[in-house]
């Protein structure tokens, strides 16, 4: 990437984050929160009530001085061609735009299905906010029989993965195991999960580890058509009791995620400004069946239920 390619990505992403901050704002705006109410969120300290629309006031100019600082950092700054600061992930939900509580008014509870043709998915499900798991999905997949922990062991250590064609992404949870090396090369008692708890999970970023990999699953059965399956596919692998803590994704689309051993179970919390108008979602995934849900609208947290080793894989679909 050149450099200045660079100073174009960062741009953007500074002027995305200024349209984010200004939608949040205004529609915090939109509430036209009284004063009263304002001081009731603070109980038990003795504030003065600022009177009139002052308070809101201030609180827009402090967000807009915000935005005005960043950008003139980022454009002055004399030393670096590059972005002057790495966010963390974790920051995007910061900017995350306000979502449309009809989202998940009146989903509560996932929808099970079977036998369902891409048409009538594509129709009700496929860019709905309404969770589906497909149960027949995977009877033909040779990775329910052939994946496991040695399996994945022995091809990350015999396999050569080609050209690299995404970025490549890891996450140790809590595991303490920083690298896939690393979790390949833990002992055979934790490997077998009678040792020290793990839970992790990485992307496919190779054309031959993607292309190998996919020769022991297909695209699911009841994906629209039209939809293109994203080049890069996600595996968890971890024991009972570990997952994923509550979160939400910053994906580009609509994801599903097959379980192919183990069992999982799966928390789905709306937005927070949806908390008072949906529930919260609990259920349980088991081998062979496929999750669809949103999780760039969900937030979502996994837990691996007591008994076999978990397994699972997925990807994005437009």
């Amino acid at each position: 990437m050149t450099e200045e390619t660079k100073l174009k990505n960062c741009d953007k992403k500074i002027k995305l984050a200024q349209i984010k901050i200004l939608k949040i704002v205004n529609k915090i705006d939109t509430f036209q929160l009284s004063n009263a109410y304002i001081c009731s969120l603070d109980a038990g300290i003795n504030r003065p009530i600022i009177a009139g629309n002052s308070k809101r006031l201030c609180f827009l100019l402090s967000v807009l001085f915000l935005v005005i600082v960043l950008k003139f950092i980022y454009q002055e700054w004399p030393s670096t061609k590059n972005c002057l600061l790495e966010l963390p992930s974790s920051s995007k939900t910061l900017f995350r735009t306000p979502e449309d509580c009809s989202m998940c008014i009146g989903v509560d509870g996932v929808t099970r299905l079977t036998n369902v043709t891409p048409l009538q998915f594509e129709d009700k499900y496929a860019y709905s906010a309404t969770p589906v798991i497909v149960t027949d999905a995977t009877e033909k997949w040779p990775a329910m029989k052939v994946f496991n922990f040695n399996f994945f062991s022995r091809f990350y250590s015999n396999n050569n993965l080609g050209r690299q064609t995404n970025d490549c992404f890891y996450f140790a949870y809590k595991s303490g195991l920083n690298s896939l090396q690393e979790v390949f090369n833990m002992d055979e008692r934790r490997a077998n999960l009678s040792g020290e708890p793990w839970y992790v999970g990485w992307s496919t970023c190779f054309d031959e580890e993607t292309k190998k990999l996919r020769s022991y699953y297909n695209r699911p059965y009841f994906l629209p058509r039209t939809a293109e399956s994203d080049t890069v596919d996600w595996i968890f692998m971890g024991g009972p009791g570990q997952g994923a803590h509550m979160h939400v994704d910053s994906v580009r689309h609509m994801s599903w995620q097959a379980q192919i051993r183990g069992r999982k179970q799966w928390e789905l919390a709306p937005p927070p400004e949806c908390l008072y108008h949906c529930t919260w979602i609990q259920f349980t995934v088991s081998p062979g069946e496929i999750l669809v849900v949103n999780t760039n609208r969900w937030y979502h947290r996994t837990t691996v239920l007591p008994g076999d080793l978990s397994i699972t894989i997925g990807a994005e679909y437009d």
